[in-house]
């Protein structure tokens, strides 16, 4: 009988023994180890390239509370300390209606208080100087602001109207002193006339007495009118908008009295030439001539009524004709 194969194809160095026939134990074979792939590595996309780039300076209309530059600077002008100086940047887009109405308030502004303080050096740089500030807050920078700069401004003109005052009264003044000077005057004529023992001054009908006397009484009216006028136009309580009309030609009360007494001495002129025939009251002007009295009513029209009378000068410029 052929020999059983115990190997049953095992290994052949053990021997399997049937435990029925045995009792000892098999030998242990130790266990392998198990068998670990090693973890996949995915290869690793390289990631996008970020450029890291400086941030753009915040742009204007980040901010509702800013705008762009239309003014850098406001400043006093180096010729002259009355004027001030608006600096736009180069690439400066045009300033709205709003900013550019304001600067046309600020420049009217400095020009008024060059009208009214001409003769105030002091006054005069304050109101510059405050006209600046206002000028700053509504146009210069992207942070201004129109509205708060018409504040600004508004309290700078309330500070103009209340400082005439102090000019008003100089003004005043310097009329009355005028008007006293032209008193003056006939009063050392009359005295002189009087000690020539002449005929009087006032009572002339003819001669170089009459000429002398209508020119006097032509002065004297005429200081007075400019007096009265000036009464009349400047009230107690003088609004900014009326100071616009006070002396707009910025003479001097002096120039003025003097332009005046020469208007007065032409329209009186006119009258004698009887150009034209002006009433007043239901008397002729143009007897003035034979009534010496009415020179000192032409002189106080004349001042009293300026505008009038020189349009009424005017009227006799010769025209050329084609």
């Amino acid at each position: 009988m052929p020999t059983p194969d115990v190997t049953n194809g095992a290994n052949p160095n053990v021997v399997a023994l049937n435990p029925a026939d045995d009792t000892t134990p098999a030998p242990i074979v130790p266990p392998r180890e198990p068998v670990v792939d090693s973890p996949r590595v995915e290869p690793v996309t390289p990631a996008v390239e970020v450029k890291t780039e400086e941030a753009p300076p915040a742009r204007l209309e980040d901010n509702p509370a800013s705008h762009p530059v239309y003014y850098e600077t406001v400043s006093v002008a180096d010729d002259d300390a009355s004027r001030l100086k608006f600096k736009r940047p180069p690439t400066a887009e045009p300033p709205p209606p709003a900013v550019r109405a304001m600067r046309r308030q600020v420049e009217d502004v400095s020009r008024l208080v060059r009208i009214l303080f001409q003769d105030d050096a002091a006054r005069r740089e304050q109101f510059i100087g405050q006209l600046k500030e206002a000028a700053e807050s509504g146009l210069v920078g992207p942070n201004s602001n129109v509205e708060i700069g018409l504040e600004n401004l508004q309290d700078v003109k309330d500070g103009i109207a209340d400082a005439y005052t102090a000019i008003r009264n100089k003004l005043w003044w310097a009329n009355l002193v005028l008007l006293g000077a032209a008193t003056a005057c006939c009063i050392i004529a009359s005295a002189g006339f009087f000690f020539w023992g002449t005929q009087s001054l006032w009572l002339a009908t003819g001669g170089a007495p009459l000429y002398v006397a209508m020119g006097l009484m032509i002065f004297l009216g005429a200081m007075a009118g400019l007096f009265v006028e000036f009464i009349f136009r400047v009230n107690d309580d003088i609004p900014y908008d009326q100071l616009r009309a006070i002396n707009p030609g910025r003479w001097k009360p002096l120039h003025r009295a003097l332009n005046t007494t020469i208007v007065a001495a032409i329209f009186a002129a006119i009258l004698a030439a009887k150009i034209f025939q002006v009433g007043v009251g239901g008397v002729l002007l143009n007897d003035f001539v034979t009534k010496s009295w009415l020179a000192l009513v032409i002189g106080f029209v004349t001042g009293f009524s300026f505008p009038y009378v020189r349009d009424l000068v005017q009227q006799v410029r010769p025209v050329s004709r084609a």
